[in-house]
């Protein structure tokens, strides 16, 4: 089983890179989004193919990955930044809860109104808009312009995905 497949396994395999950073004197932040999070913070049911965090990529933090990778029988790419052109510049210490901590490290999981932002600024495909419509119940959006709100707070000078806008207008029934 990999860590996408249970929550319970992918609060394991975070816990586990928390030890492996703390081992080896590392003082770091990882803030967890995507998929992972969502399932964390409002249970996603379906799997995610990643663990998608922002983080500083020394190579102390990648051989910790790749440790809790190996140990794991996980692929050394199951943590990965690839998210980073997602993120937005707007969010605050707020928009975070503090999951696991020790010794200078700390794993932080995004908060329901920020991934929906991220959402909504990706909208890319099916598994986006599953996620876009968990996400607004979890935030208890129920507009089109509660989620522009939302967008706004976290991307002011972005645009939407068109896909989502699309998903959004379909939802509250806007023509």
């Amino acid at each position: 089983m990999t860590c996408y497949s249970r929550k319970k396994t992918l609060k394991e395999g975070l816990r586990n890179l928390v030890d492996e950073l703390v081992a080896v004197g590392v003082v770091s932040t990882i803030q967890v989004v995507g998929g992972a999070a969502i399932m964390l913070q409002v249970d996603r049911k379906a799997l995610t193919s990643d663990v998608d965090a922002l983080h500083a990529t020394t190579a102390d933090i990648q051989l910790a990955i790749e440790r809790v990778a190996d140990s794991r029988d996980w692929p050394s790419t199951w943590l990965n930044d690839a998210v980073k052109m997602w993120v937005s510049h707007n969010d605050t210490p707020d928009d975070w809860e503090i999951r696991f901590t020790g010794n200078g490290v700390t794993i932080l999981i995004a908060l329901p109104p920020l991934l929906q932002a991220m959402k909504l600024q990706a909208g890319q495909g099916r598994r986006d808009a599953m996620d876009i419509d968990l996400l607004l119940d979890a935030c208890g959006i129920e507009s089109l312009g509660e989620a522009s709100a939302i967008f706004d707070k976290y991307y002011p000078n972005e645009t939407m995905a068109p896909r989502a806008i699309q998903q959004l207008r379909d939802r509250f029934e806007v023509v």
